[in-house]
């Protein structure tokens, strides 16, 4: 996806109030541009803001949110040209009308300007009033066109997922049954939760990737009956994985806990989570250390004498399909009440809600998995392929590129659920980034080391970037457009001299609107989608800190002065200050998998 799309407003978010005042963003630097644009647009319902012609443009305007882009193209510097074809690639930018701006009523900058996509084009002699005019119809037009776009999507999504919400409603309505009797009690209580599970069962089936969502579930579980830890254990045939942990009161006392594990326990093993997933019932204890002899389980206490925690009151859920098998257990720990004061116990209701979310939970567990089950099987076949390309790397890799995407959101404010969307997407797209190794020859995927390829084989073994991004074009989705950009460009080098450069997902040269000729050398800088840069940073680090069967695998301390001397050259250099910024996340990451 293109640079900018999670750091500010998306057009059509950020001018659902009113529509009769157009934002105008100029880009320019020339004085007259500005002067000009205050004769047309002095009246109350227009606003115009500068922007210099530079290469943090387009994602200021992405931010701005503007109604109408006015691009200043004289001067014969191709940079106007490359904004707008920038815009016009761009799906956050897209959907917003340009007005190109020259000095002269020049026909040949005018045929360019309309070679690049802009809907008009005016000079510096053109009537104010009549500039004023043109600008007001484009941001009505632009209104209209971004309103049809949304209600399209959404209908569409409202037709796929139409089977998926009956169970998600039958479970709903179970639930309001129950919260009818519980009203009588504690009504506004009640009534806020049920209103909070519907909504983020709703959110939960929005998300794809497997990880993201076991984050979400087990903080949307605690949210609702005010739990101050969990965990959650995904069932692998007869093990449990602690799969993840939250804890406020730990994050609080040292910062973000890890939240990645690799610990394994056996089903029903005699610890409370192996009891549930071999027996299907839910345990709701008041305090841990004391359980009656007479328990079939027991309470493992290591993790409190190494962390200095308490563990009190306890409820572990199973987390059961409709079909009555168990893919997991939701547990959390120490109840909390709304004012942020320690409970007892988790209580009745407590217990009913958490089951009716636990249900909806299970529901895109299972929908998840599936994705996941899809994934892997071409991941299968990428590692049959290419020795290097291991299931323990692709995880690697979108682990880290979900780590430096939350160090790049934060930064700029991104956050809830549309930061979430956008990250679940970039996991995805990292773990099929060079899925298109299924297509080279795999005598060259695995020459010794010490053999070096040969141009042929070097230019062979590149082709897997069209190759990758072929595979995501039918009936393309948001996740299908975002893994197609990381496939193509993940390659590519921030001065430009990666590959494949300006080319179509099949191969071909892009022209140059402007000149029609090829354009030469690879992409640079912001040309390059976010995600690719994420995705290539992530790639790079991976590979060179694990053994290839060209190469021995790289201490830390190399990996690290060959990440920060290539800053500015092969990587954003943003984003290398983000990488050591959450060097101790990625470290954690690292050895929770293995290396």
């Amino acid at each position: 996806m293109p640079d900018g799309s999670a750091g500010g407003t998306p057009p059509s978010q950020g001018r659902r109030e009113g529509w009769d005042r157009v934002l105008v963003a100029l880009v320019s630097d020339e004085a007259w541009t500005m002067d000009l644009l205050r004769d047309a647009c002095d009246r109350e319902d227009f606003e115009v803001r500068q922007l210099p012609r530079s290469d943090v443009a387009f994602e200021r305007i992405v931010r701005m949110a503007a109604s109408v882009i006015v691009v200043d193209i004289s001067g014969g510097d191709p940079g106007p040209f490359d904004l707008l074809r920038h815009l016009q690639a761009a799906p956050e930018t897209r959907p917003l009308p340009t007005l190109a701006l020259s000095p002269t009523p020049d026909p040949l900058a005018r045929a360019a300007a309309i070679a690049v996509g802009v809907e008009d084009v005016a000079h510096r002699g053109v009537d104010p009033e009549e500039l004023q005019s043109r600008l007001k119809t484009l941001a009505r037009l632009a209104n209209a066109a971004i309103r049809d776009q949304e209600n399209e999507a959404s209908l569409h999504r409202l037709q796929v997922r139409l089977r998926e919400r009956g169970r998600e409603l039958e479970e709903a309505q179970r639930l309001v049954d129950h919260m009818r009797h519980s009203l009588q009690t504690d009504q506004h209580t009640q009534r806020s939760r049920v209103e909070g599970l519907v909504q983020v069962a709703m959110e939960l089936n929005k998300l794809q990737d497997f990880h993201v969502l076991m984050d979400r579930i087990l903080k949307e579980g605690r949210r609702l009956i005010h739990a101050d830890a969990g965990t959650i254990y995904i069932r692998e045939g007869k093990l449990l994985r602690f799969a993840y942990a939250q804890n406020d009161t730990l994050d609080r006392d040292a910062g973000e806990a890890p939240r990645f594990s690799s610990f394994l326990l056996p089903v029903g093993d005699g610890s409370i989570a192996g009891w549930v997933s071999a027996s299907g019932e839910t345990v709701n204890l008041a305090d841990a250390y004391e359980l009656d002899a007479r328990a079939p389980y027991r309470f493992d206490r290591s993790f409190d004498q190494m962390t200095g925690y308490r563990t009190r009151s306890v409820l572990a859920m199973p987390l059961r399909t409709s079909m009555g098998r168990v893919v997991g257990v939701l547990q959390v720990m120490n109840a909390m009440g709304s004012d942020g004061r320690s409970r007892q116990r988790f209580n009745d209701d407590d217990v009913a809600l958490l089951g009716h979310f636990a249900s909806m939970a299970t529901v895109a567990i299972e929908r998840t998995q599936l994705t996941e089950s899809i994934i892997n099987r071409m991941l299968r076949m990428t590692e049959t392929i290419d020795p290097d390309e291991t299931g323990r790397h692709t995880e690697k890799v979108a682990g880290m590129s979900a780590i430096l995407f939350e160090g790049w959101a934060q930064r700029r404010g991104l956050e809830g659920p549309a930061f979430e969307r956008q990250r679940d997407r970039l996991r995805i797209a990292a773990k099929l980034h060079d899925v298109g190794k299924v297509g080279i020859d795999n005598r060259i995927l695995k020459k010794p080391r010490g053999v070096a390829l040969t141009p042929e084989e070097f230019a062979e073994v590149k082709r897997h970037v069209i190759i990758g991004a072929s595979f995501f074009l039918d009936n393309p989705t948001e996740v299908d457009e975002v893994a197609r950009d990381v496939a193509l460009n993940h390659h590519e080098r921030w001065d430009g001299s990666g590959y494949p450069g300006h080319v179509d997902v099949h191969g071909h040269p892009i022209p140059d609107p402007a000149t029609g000729l090829p354009r030469t050398g690879g992409k640079k800088g912001l040309e390059i989608p976010l995600f690719a840069r994420i995705v290539g940073l992530a790639d790079v680090v991976d590979a060179l800190a694990s053994e290839r069967c060209y190469k021995p695998a790289w201490e830390e301390r190399r990996v690290l002065e060959e990440i920060r001397a290539h800053a500015g050259r092969h990587f954003d250099p943003e984003l290398v200050e983000i990488f050591f910024e959450r060097l101790d996340a990625i470290r954690e990451l690292r050895r929770s998998l293995g290396g």
